[in-house]
């Protein structure tokens, strides 16, 4: 929590932070005469509040109790903790109809169950997507009347997906960083969703978006690629769209392991299970326990099916082991209704079967219970069973593992579950699989103590080194990372054209310019790249009265047949060979290895040739690995092969990765930086120059202008000084420097 603190306080500070979410901390009741503070139960709500006491920033949630709005300002705010006040909480009203459509309709009816996978539980109406749009909204204006300039907005789950597109639309100069709490589903289940591109929309507003596991963080590309036309990098798990450059990262959520482990520790719970075991008859009994919401995700009948199963075919268990089953009641509308008379009904059917005397096998507890008391139900039971069907993490494991302070237990873990990632030292189990479910049980009840403790010691170690201050402290990490670099990063060309048309006075201009993503739209074949029909009239008007040169990665001669323009500049192969209007006057074939580069693309072509996509480019001079038609499934291998490849060849060829290309050059041989340098230097004397690019390689260009002239890049690019939103505002730039 220190290392958190110290962390917040050097890097907010200065900036605003607000935390979103549709829950809010504290929630204000009256009962009678009675004005009670409620805060709801969750260890996320209490970290959070924690970040908030540090950092005196705002939280942003939806206003629920029968007395929220009369303890407001009139800015619908009120400062918290009550006890201690020290960050504000500002409220978001909705009708009641809106509200219902908005998160019982939409959030609850079409997004929880698609995202969970139980696609026969999806259930849409037009009514809850027009108003989930009128939450999303109300929730943006809110956020706008309380955001500085350059503010860090943190927005929590899917409630708010049309949130960012919103903010994003009216403030550029914000920092948006969504974490997704639940699971993201495959495309094959996603396109079940009505709206799948609005959403998908929505969240690439983000400057970030954090998934529980990598799994999710793969299905939200996959899900991109086959909606969007995007940029996509598996590599780096980025998306680019409309200008935009959003990251995926996976930051698994944890528990406060202090608060668990010390409430397990407590003379209040020794006291608790002493009373529990003798009130129930449990002394000796071996203990199950379940804790969840009661939600059809948790799996709670199929868990019964394998304990029913268990008791069937053990008889030597019966009387000896009990299942402690707490289900807190949640979302009290269907399907949750019928869910929880099916549930009740089958404990009741498994007890009626098998109950003997005092003894009940299951023993079922229907009203929310406090995490203290949690705590020492945890510390009781020599098992825990979550039996998800599917689960974005479940904390419940988490908790658990805090509160064996005596390491006895054993845990069967749902595969479907997130925390199946990290808790090495759990049984897995599938949900679906009964008879396996009910073989897992016997295996922990008969496991030896000392593998117990062994498992239980390496759990308890992982969860707390990974707990919730953690988590909290890797995602802040990356949006400060991010926020610093929008700080750094260019600003859009067309707010500060004002700017740009002062340096313009009495200077001459040369414009230098990319070709690939550029002058001509990505497309999928580097072969079918051509001058854009718009574009080209545009450059020839132009270079009437502007020198213009145009630099690619291309082979000279390739790059130019596709401009076909004469009087002008055009310098291949990132800069090794430059023609100056009239004739080549730089081609630095001599002092390359042809041989070495042949070398290296032939074992490439034969490491490759089973992966369907890819084209290898023999410039010559340089080289170009294409993957933009490869299949995403095959990228971690092509990127593995590749990189096992070119360490033979290291020390002799420089590798940059650009957008679905990784360019191959001669440590020796000039970049784009070169080639512009040489330019200026021969051609552009006195001028002020204008450089437009694209990809990582126009970088050396960038640094080449900086101070010396404009530098403008196709999306943003903390090299350079401007940045365009997409390729087709090429266009309308050059327009603009034609009326200059």
């Amino acid at each position: 929590m220190n290392m958190l603190n110290n962390f917040i306080e050097e890097n907010f500070n200065q900036k605003t932070l607000i935390i979103v979410s549709n829950r809010e901390p504290y929630i204000h009741k009256k009962r009678g005469e009675t004005v009670r503070v409620e805060t709801p139960a969750g260890g996320l709500t209490s970290a959070m509040d924690d970040i908030l006491k540090a950092t005196g920033g705002t939280w942003v949630a939806l206003g629920t109790g029968n007395y929220d709005r009369e303890v407001v300002d009139d800015q619908d705010c009120i400062m918290v903790p009550p006890e201690d006040p020290s960050y504000r909480l500002k409220r978001v009203w909705l009708e009641q109809n809106v509200m219902e459509n908005y998160y019982h309709g939409y959030s609850n009816q079409v997004l929880w169950p698609l995202c969970h996978i139980t696609l026969d539980r999806v259930n849409f109406r037009e009514r809850y997507w027009r108003d989930y749009k009128i939450a999303n909204m109300s929730f943006a204006n809110a956020i706008l009347e309380e955001v500085d300039e350059g503010g860090v907005i943190w927005i929590h789950d899917y409630h708010l997906c049309l949130l960012p597109g919103i903010l994003r639309q009216k403030r550029e100069d914000l920092t948006l960083a969504h974490f997704w709490h639940i699971p993201w589903p495959d495309w094959g289940v996603f396109r079940v969703c009505p709206q799948a591109r609005d959403i998908l929309e929505g969240l690439l507003c983000n400057d970030l978006i954090g998934f529980q596991i990598p799994l999710f963080v793969k299905n939200f590309l996959d899900c991109v690629r086959e909606c969007l036309k995007a940029d996509i990098d598996y590599k780096e798990s980025t998306i680019t769209y409309n200008g935009h450059t959003t990251r995926l990262k996976a930051f698994p959520i944890s528990i406060d392991y202090d608060k668990f482990n010390s409430m397990a520790s407590a003379d209040k719970a020794v006291r608790l299970i002493r009373k529990t075991k003798s009130v129930h008859n449990l002394e000796p009994m071996l203990i199950g326990i379940g804790v969840d919401r009661l939600e059809y995700t948790k799996a709670l009948l199929k868990r019964f099916q394998a304990i029913e199963l268990f008791f069937e075919r053990y008889e030597s268990y019966r009387e000896r082991f009990t299942f402690i089953q707490i289900a807190a009641p949640t979302r009290m509308c269907e399907p949750y209704i019928s869910y929880k008379k099916s549930v009740e009904g089958f404990v009741s059917a498994i007890n009626g079967k098998y109950a003997t005397g005092k003894w009940r096998p299951v023993i079922y507890i229907d009203s929310k219970v406090e995490h203290a008391d949690l705590a020492a139900y945890y510390r009781m039971a020599d098992l825990a069973i979550i039996s998800s069907v599917y689960d974005g993490m479940n904390l419940v494991a988490k908790e658990y593992i805090a509160s064996q302070v005596e390491e006895k237990g054993g845990l069967i873990l749902s595969e479907f579950a997130g925390a199946a990632e990290e808790l090495e030292g759990a049984l897995l189990v599938n949900p679906y699989n009964i008879e396996d479910f009910s073989e897992r049980i016997k295996t922990v009840l008969d496991m030896s103590q000392e593998e117990k403790t062994v498992r239980m010691t390496s759990l308890r170690r992982h969860v707390k080194n990974h707990d919730i201050y953690r988590w909290i402290l890797a995602f802040l990490r990356e949006t400060a990372k991010i926020s610093l670099s929008a700080e750094q990063e260019s600003c859009y060309i067309f707010n500060h054209t004002d700017e740009v048309k002062k340096l313009l006075a009495g200077h001459n201009v040369i414009l230098l310019t990319d070709f690939d993503g550029t002058l001509s739209p990505i497309v999928e074949s580097p072969d079918k790249a051509g001058l854009s029909d718009d574009i080209a009239p545009l450059l020839s008007r132009l270079k009437m009265t502007v020198p213009v040169a145009v630099i690619s990665g291309r082979r000279l001669e390739d790059l130019r047949k596709r401009v076909g323009m004469g009087d002008i500049i055009y310098a291949g192969n990132h800069g090794a060979e430059i023609f100056d209007g009239s004739r080549t006057v730089i081609n630095q074939k001599s002092s390359v290895n042809a041989d070495l580069l042949i070398n290296f693309l032939d074992r490439l072509s034969s490491a490759l040739s089973h992966i369907e996509g890819v084209v290898i480019e023999n410039k010559g001079i340089t080289a170009s690995i294409h993957y933009r038609m490869v299949n995403p499934k095959y990228m971690w291998e092509l990127l593995s092969i590749f990189r096992k490849t070119a360490k033979n060849f290291e020390g002799a060829f420089r590798v940059t990765y650009g957008r679905k290309v990784i360019e191959i050059r001669p440590g020796n041989v000039w970049n784009k930086g070169n080639a512009v340098s040489w330019i200026l230097e021969n051609m552009g004397r006195e001028s002020l120059p204008f450089y437009i690019g694209d990809d990582t390689t126009d970088e050396d260009a960038y640094r080449i202008i900086k101070g010396k002239g404009i530098s403008i890049s196709i999306g943003k690019s903390p090299e350079a000084d401007y940045y365009l939103k997409n390729q087709n505002e090429v266009k309308g730039f050059i327009e603009w420097l034609l009326e200059q």
